[in-house]
């Protein structure tokens, strides 16, 4: 059980980190955004972002109901041991 904790607690770390980056909007978002300001008017870059955020929030929805499933799993396989 503490071999399994231990993964888990690493996992969750990881996650962590990648959240961090993900919440801040990381270098690669940032680096976007520019590119978009330059090449836009204001009106095409509102729209833009707009839908960049969607995009987001869709692939970040996805993740968590991933992520439950694989937990959901684990779960399974440690009460049936």
């Amino acid at each position: 059980m503490k071999k399994i904790a231990g993964l888990y607690r690493s996992f969750l770390n990881e996650q962590d980190e990648q959240f961090q980056e993900y919440r801040t909007g990381g270098e690669k978002l940032e680096e976007l955004q520019k590119f978009l300001k330059s090449k836009l008017n204001a009106e095409d870059y509102f729209v833009a972002e707009e839908m960049l955020n969607e995009l987001m929030s869709a692939t970040e929805e996805k993740g968590f109901t991933a992520g439950c499933k694989y937990i959901s799993g684990v779960a399974k396989e440690l009460f049936t041991e």
